[in-house]
Parts: C-alpha cells; structure tokens; sequence
C-alpha cells in the first residue's frame, strides 16, 4: 500500500459516534477504509495529493472535509451543494478550487465508487469517475515532483 502523510488541521479527533451521526443524516453508509481514515485525519490534507482520471489529469485532493471543523465540514458542503449534486452523491474531500471528490451511491448503496465533481459544469457532465473505492483513490495519488 502506498504510503500516504497526512498533514493534520487543528481539527479536533472523532469518534465512531460522530461518523454515525453523519451517516444517519445523510441516511448511508460510509466505506470502511474511508472510516478508518477520517478517524485518524479528520479533515487531513494528503501528500503527495496529486491524481488523474480518464478524463482529467493532474487534479489536486487538497483535503477531507471535516466532520467538526465549521470550515469544510462534510454536512455543510453537502447542504450548500444539494441543489446542484445529483441524488446519491455525497462529498468527502475538496480541491483548491471548489470541486469536490465524492461517494457516488447512485449504482451500488453498499459499494460507492469515487467521482470529481466539477462546480463550473453542469449535473451529469460535472461528474468523472475516478476509481472504484477510497483506498484506490489513495493509490492514485503522486507527486508532481515524481
């Protein structure tokens, strides 16, 4: 498994409580990888943080969205994009710019895959795969000094 540091915000540690929570809100169930991660770097910015989908190169995961922090909090973003998000796509992390890396629940409620979720373009075309689960998306991540 490639090695990830996460650099850590002052955002305060959770607790499984505090996943449940959101989960019931949002009515799903996050992947067990992306649990595990977010309980130990909850709104953790990557390095290296840099991947590509089939459609886009060199897009950036900048950070997870919080479940505590009032700045990207997973619930708040989820709110204030609701409008545009189409049903069963749910945020998890950010780019620098506004866009957003999200759980696509739409094909499989119990196996979300990973999607970029472009803010300038519109519902359906503002949504590119990126890859089958969270731990893949940690794999994809490089450098652009490598």
């Amino acid at each position: 498994m490639k090695k990830i540091n996460w650099i850590q915000p002052l955002d305060s540690p959770i607790s499984e409580k505090v996943i449940n929570d959101v989960e019931s809100y949002f009515n799903i169930q996050f992947p067990l990888d992306y649990k595990k991660c977010i309980l130990n770097f909850n709104g953790g910015y990557p390095q290296p943080k840099v991947f590509d989908t089939d459609v886009k190169s060199e897009l950036v995961f900048s950070c997870l969205l919080s479940f505590t922090s009032d700045d990207a909090n997973i619930v708040e973003v989820y709110e204030m994009k609701s409008q545009v998000l189409p049903s069963g796509i749910y945020p998890f992390a950010r780019d620098p710019f506004g866009n957003l890396l999200c759980f696509d629940y739409r094909k499989n409620v119990s196996e979300p895959t990973i999607v970029f979720f472009d803010h300038e373009v519109e519902k359906e075309q503002a949504i590119y795969h990126i890859c089958d689960t969270f731990t893949e998306l940690l794999e994809k991540l490089y450098s652009l000094d490598d």
